[in-house]
């Protein structure tokens, strides 16, 4: 159980990591990027395009915790 924990801790972390880059957009922008319904959307939006980066990589680096490792199949024979 604890590296499913570990695991979730670190896909929790990289998704937190990459959606803090949204915090930018919110002081470089803040027409764009402010506490409106309409900003709140762009904000989710580019958080959610910062995060997918850092989760997608972190899956490719450390697959399920439990999960057979992936396997290649052999080159065919011409």
């Amino acid at each position: 159980m604890g590296s499913w924990r570990a695991w979730l801790h670190s896909l929790v972390a990289a998704a937190i990591g990459g959606a803090s880059n949204a915090a930018l957009g919110v002081v470089t922008m803040p027409d764009t990027f402010n506490f409106t319904h309409a900003g709140m959307i762009n904000l989710a939006k580019i958080a959610a395009g910062g995060a997918i980066v850092p989760v997608l990589t972190l899956l490719k680096q450390s697959p399920l915790p439990g999960a057979p490792p992936a396997t290649t199949p052999p080159p065919a024979n011409p």
